[in-house]
């Protein structure tokens, strides 16, 4: 008899954006034996006869995404949550163990929790879930995110959960963080074997040298760190003799999705007699430098802007300025030097000894 297979779905190609992947900040498993599973390398999904069923819960810290300076690249197909699958694995023996259909569900989870505290009927250290196992509508929204089937002679693999809706709330609003629990929304109720999946504590290694180590993590799909030209609003100029044009559009060079954020500072530069600021360096002759990275100008052309001076008080005649409107923009290092105490060195440890002993000897 031949057996079908459903295939595998990976996430679509991040071809256009730019793909980054997360770790998760923690995961465990649930199962109804009043124990902590978070330090373990696999967490478990389904239902194993006398150990019953299981759930696995994953958790991503928001403060890692930095939702000011990062867009997703799609609102609806942008954040995946991938696993690594290892196949079934049965509890405690029973009669007649066998793999079973199970559709894993994902769902958002409405309650803070602890991967090193959680239990079946605990969600941190003094909290305690709505009822054991969690309560659907309490402890997890029972909304499913999305769901993966896993069939019977299914091999090792990646699976893959798209979570870009959720995640979007989470940027919205990161106090109601608090991941995705899986579950068998299928046959969770039937014995069977477990769904095994790696966890973050997992030293399983592939032998895909591109998946070195099998741990969970968190794929997202962003829009591309640009530094571009953005036009500013129409608006009217004037010169210094009041002549005044009509609307004219400008731009500007805007970094986007987190351009131009790196800062070129480096421990050397300390040792160097450097001091480390927000976005500058005072050298040992206590000049300024800047060591950041500006989206500046790098292209432009004249735009000529035709100015009526029919109000100035100068008398001057009509005439038409030249503007410049930017055509390119790139990231820059920018370093400036400060004109004050140019070249003053700053005062030596003997030397300030010496001022302070002074200063002592004029008092008495």
């Amino acid at each position: 008899m031949d057996i079908c297979y459903l295939p595998v779905e990976y996430p679509i190609t991040c071809e256009e954006g730019e793909l980054k992947i997360y770790d998760l900040a923690g995961d465990t498993y649930l199962l109804p034996d009043g124990a902590k599973h978070g330090d373990e390398q696999w967490m478990l999904v389904g239902n194993s006869g006398w150990n019953g069923k299981a759930r696995s819960l994953v958790d991503y810290d928001m403060s890692f995404f930095n939702t000011e300076l990062t867009e997703l690249f799609d609102d609806s197909q942008s954040v995946y949550l991938r696993l690594w699958y290892d196949g079934p694995v049965m509890g405690k023996p029973y009669n007649d163990p066998q793999m079973i259909d199970r559709n894993v569900a994902a769902h958002k989870i409405r309650k803070s929790w602890s991967a090193s505290t959680a239990t079946n009927t605990k969600n941190t250290e003094k909290g305690k879930w709505g009822e054991d196992m969690m309560k659907e509508g309490v402890d997890y929204v029972s909304d499913i995110v999305d769901s993966v089937k896993f069939q019977d002679g299914q091999g090792q693999h990646f699976a893959y959960w798209n979570i870009t809706s959720v995640f979007t709330e989470w940027i919205a609003d990161t106090s109601n963080a608090y991941g995705i629990v899986l579950k068998d929304n299928l046959h969770e109720s039937i014995p069977g074997m477990y769904l095994k999946f790696s966890s973050l504590d997992t030293s399983y290694s592939a032998p895909d040298e591109n998946h070195p180590v099998l741990k969970p993590k968190l794929m997202v799909c962003q829009k591309p760190a640009k530094c571009e030209p953005v036009d500013d609003e129409p608006t009217v100029y004037f010169d210094e003799d009041a002549c005044v044009s009509s609307n004219v559009t400008l731009n500007r060079c805007v970094a986007k999705n987190g351009a131009c954020t790196n800062t070129m500072g480096t421990p050397e530069d300390e040792d160097n007699g450097f001091y480390q600021g927000v976005s500058a360096l005072w050298d040992s002759h206590h000049v300024i430098k800047t060591f950041c990275k500006c989206c500046v100008e790098s292209t432009t052309e004249i735009k000529e802007v035709p100015m009526d001076c029919s109000d100035s008080p100068s008398g001057k005649a009509n005439y038409t300025a030249q503007m410049q409107y930017i055509t390119g923009c790139e990231c820059q290092a920018c370093q400036e030097v400060s004109s004050t105490r140019k070249k003053r060195a700053l005062p030596s440890k003997t030397r300030l000894l010496l001022r302070s002993a002074l200063k002592s000897i004029l008092k008495t």
